[in-house]
């Protein structure tokens, strides 16, 4: 019986799970929102949609960059609405791959909301 090899891989298995939950957790959360929600608290805004994610890619410096036009933020008669809150993730894989890469690739996780349509007043 080889408890050694048993052993072996068992720790090779947890590495590479503990890997994988680091790699996959975030590692930096920036939050844009609009102050003065509800109540008068702080992100107690009510957006008007769920959260959207994309994930950004820069190359080069900047050079080429993808930026995230917010297309699901109008109405169907192609009114605008303004975007209520804004995310910005980092995690600690996309830092190994900046430092690997010497900052040639950028990829970062964008998420936001859109606010609610304005209320119309007065009488009907």
């Amino acid at each position: 019986m080889n408890t050694t090899g048993a052993v072996g891989k068992r720790f090779v298995v947890a590495l590479v799970v503990i890997t994988i939950c680091v790699i996959d957790t975030g590692c930096a959360v920036y939050h844009v929102y609009g102050v003065g929600g509800t109540e008068g608290r702080e992100q107690g805004n009510q957006p008007g949609t769920e959260w959207n994610r994309k994930t950004l890619h820069n190359f080069g410096w900047g050079a080429k960059r993808q930026d995230l036009p917010a297309e699901n933020c109008q109405l169907g008669d192609g009114q605008r609405l303004g975007i209520e809150e804004i995310k910005v993730e980092t995690n600690l894989g996309y830092g190994l791959i900046s430092v690997i890469t010497l900052g040639i690739w950028l990829p970062i996780d964008m998420g936001w909301r859109c606010a609610k349509p304005p209320v119309s007043s007065g009488t009907l």
